[in-house]
């Protein structure tokens, strides 16, 4: 899809910002229901388009790396930055390598257009540090639609699993009204697990492996 054509005139579409803003607010009842802490966090919104959802997390977090592909996305979102002198986000063409890893992950709209969507997750939960928390909204594939479209529950939940996330869950996200039409994403969201109980952001199981109960006879346990 040629996302350059829709770049200019993108924050007009009906909806789009009111689906950001639902976003974000699902975003912070996620965080504040799972214990994870938004304030002061390094996070990375990953195919940020315009930076519509990046808006909304400026001022929250400390540092934000905004990612597309689209050259003329990135542009209309460095002149916001400008505009606005929010020094806190970057803008990156490709995914960044930080050295301790991102404590937040966000993908609005994004894994559905992406030819390998597990390999997508995977590079993006090695990105995180540990006790990290990946979310993603994406719209629910429906064979009865005439033009079928987007991820089913199963499919988000084998990503998010495969990719080595815990306290994996799937849901209907928020459900936002524009001209008339409903939008109801699915909601995908995992934390990524800590090795031991004294790495940053740790928390008891099953978000620490260390703490995980082992099974009889595994290896290396005596009897």
């Amino acid at each position: 899809m040629a996302w350059d054509a829709y770049a200019a005139g993108w924050d007009d579409q009906p909806g789009v910002k009111e689906y950001a803003r639902a976003a974000f607010g699902a975003l912070v009842a996620l965080a504040e229901n799972d214990g994870f802490e938004l304030s002061g966090s390094r996070a990375c919104d990953f195919g940020c388009g315009t930076g519509l959802l990046t808006e909304q997390l400026v001022g929250l977090c400390d540092r934000i790396d905004a990612v597309d592909s689209s050259p003329a996305m990135r542009e209309v979102l460095r002149g916001k930055i400008a505009h606005h002198g929010w020094d806190s986000v970057g803008v990156f063409d490709r995914l960044p390598q930080l050295h301790d890893g991102y404590d937040l992950v966000v993908c609005s709209s994004v894994c559905a257009f992406v030819d390998d969507y597990p390999g997508l997750v995977q590079q993006l939960v090695a990105s995180m540090g540990p006790g990290g928390l990946f979310v993603q909204w994406d719209w629910e594939f429906d064979p009865d639609d005439d033009e079928p479209f987007g991820l089913t529950r199963d499919a988000i939940r084998r990503a998010l699993g495969a990719a080595g996330l815990v306290s994996v869950s799937v849901v209907t996200g928020f459900e936002v009204i524009a001209e008339g039409q409903t939008m109801r994403p699915l909601m995908g969201s995992g934390r990524r697990p800590c090795q031991t109980h004294a790495d940053p952001g740790c928390g008891p199981p099953p978000l620490c492996l260390s703490l995980q109960p082992r099974a009889a006879g595994a290896i290396g346990e005596h009897r």
